[in-house]
Parts: structure tokens; sequence; C-alpha cells
């Protein structure tokens, strides 16, 4: 008999099980989680692109407030916590300002 492999699931997913069966389950993200480019790209809906032109130093030259980024060889990485700061920061608290 051939063996068969079990269902994998991300670790981003929680199993538990229900009397009426298997329910599946996100869990909420921690607030220390890194995330990648193209997650922060997706947490703030926009382009990849927007993302590393605000990491850039000529763009974080045109920004009061630049995003917190981590530069590692493998490439820039983002604490969550960090980023939803940085979102907070960005909301304008005043009428009128731009």
């Amino acid at each position: 008999m051939k063996p068969t492999a079990g269902i994998t699931f991300p670790a981003s997913f929680l199993v538990t099980v229900s009397h009426a069966g298997t329910e599946i389950l996100p869990t909420p993200p921690a607030d220390n989680e890194i995330l990648t480019v193209a997650e922060v790209a997706e947490l703030l809906k926009c382009k990849p692109s927007s993302i590393y032109n605000l990491t850039r130093l000529r763009g974080r030259a045109r920004y009061d407030n630049p995003i917190p980024v981590i530069r590692l060889p493998l490439g820039l990485r983002f604490r969550r916590s960090s980023v939803l700061a940085w979102l907070r920061s960005k909301e304008n608290t005043k009428q009128g300002e731009s």
C-alpha cells in the first residue's frame, strides 16, 4: 500500500473540531509578525512598487514620517505593529489637513 500524505495547513490556520465536523479558522496575525513587501502592499492595498518608493532614500526625503523598514541581506522586511502604527500616524485628525 502506498503511503499518503496528510493535509498540511499553513501556520496561520487553526483547526478546531466541533460536533458537526472540522472547521478551519484563520488565527489573528501577531503584532510582532514580520511582513514582506508584497504582504505590506496587500495590507495597505497598493502596489509593491509604492512600498519600495516609500523605503528609498529619495522617497524618505519626501515624507516627514517614512514607513518603518528593516533592511536585511535577504530583502526588506516590516514589523506588522510598526506598519500599523505608521498608518495610524498618517491619519488626518484635523479638518482641512492634506
